[in-house]
């Protein structure tokens, strides 16, 4: 045998003892030391297994590998959860007590007071001066006395509450001693007004004057024809309203006693009157009321 067919045996029975190696494996790893003997000519061991590393030929011992790393199964992880708390206790069932709707209020329908409306006339701005003439028709009446007339004045009014009025008047019919007579007094009276700014001016009057008069007839008081001439001076008072129309125009009534004196140089008195006691009573003064009713045209600013 040449010494390539030794090599080729020597390899046939080395495979030969590494298949039988492999298939004693688990007994020998028992039975056997883990590690080859010193003495041993051929140390050749197949280590299949845990533990084992594999084939070891011959040589010094080969330490061992580590050992594969042991997987301890861990415990399975318990996540203890709180109890949960108590439910609250149910609250009790809410009652609703349905109320009826109360009912309307009565409607109370409110009517709008009416609007009064109250028309202001433009006040008539009457003149601060003016002037004007004044035409009146009168009565005179006394104690069996009744004569009746008319007169013209010029009417001079320089501020509102204040006029003059200057004129003449002529009267005619019987006297007290039922004589025919007529008189023409002149007279200058002052008007006081009240209420100038005012439709309807109130006003108060006085005046003086003196007068002209003829008389004639039978004396009833002593049974003989008379006539006589006569003069006389006094004064008046009384009070009268104006009504102004306008600006330029006014009705004037007025009522005011008078009182006279005759002052002549006549002798004779102008009355002469028996008494019940049978004695004769003489007097030249007289008096009596005037009413007049009359209309003034005014002119100024």
């Amino acid at each position: 045998m040449n010494h390539r067919a030794l090599s080729f045996s020597f390899l046939s029975a080395m495979a030969a003892a590494l298949l039988l190696a492999s298939v004693l494996a688990p007994t020998r790893a028992a039975a056997q030391p883990s590690e080859c003997q010193p003495d041993d000519l051929l140390c050749a061991e197949v280590r299949i297994g845990p533990g084992s590393a594999g084939i070891r030929i011959g040589g010094a011992p080969q330490p061992a590998p580590p050992p594969p790393p042991v997987m301890v199964p861990q415990p399975p992880t318990v996540v203890v959860q709180p109890a949960p708390p108590p439910p609250p206790p149910p609250m009790p069932p809410t009652v609703v007590v349905q109320q009826p709707a109360p009912p309307p209020p009565p409607m109370t329908v409110v009517q709008p007071a009416p609007r009064r409306v109250v028309v202001q006339r433009p006040r008539t701005r009457y003149p601060e001066s003016s002037a004007g003439v004044h035409l009146s028709l009168g009565g005179v009446f006394g104690d069996e006395l009744g004569m009746g007339g008319g007169g013209v004045a010029f009417r001079l009014r320089p501020n509102p509450h204040f006029a003059l009025d200057i004129g003449g008047n002529l009267y005619g019919g019987n006297d007290y001693n039922g004589m025919d007579r007529w008189q023409a007094p002149l007279e200058v009276t002052g008007m006081f007004f009240f209420n100038p700014q005012h439709r309807f001016q109130f006003y108060a009057l006085l005046g003086i004057g003196a007068s002209f008069g003829h008389a004639e007839g039978l004396n009833i008081h002593t049974g003989q024809f008379d006539s006589r001439d006569m003069w006389h001076l006094g004064g008046a008072a009384g009070l009268g309203l104006e009504w102004r129309l306008g600006r330029v125009f006014a009705l004037n009534f007025d009522v005011r006693g008078f009182i006279q004196q005759r002052v002549d140089d006549n002798p004779e008195p102008e009355f002469t009157e028996m008494n019940d006691d049978g004695v004769w009573q003489q007097t030249d003064t007289s008096g009596g009321f005037m009413g007049r009713v009359g209309m003034t045209f005014y002119w100024g600013r």
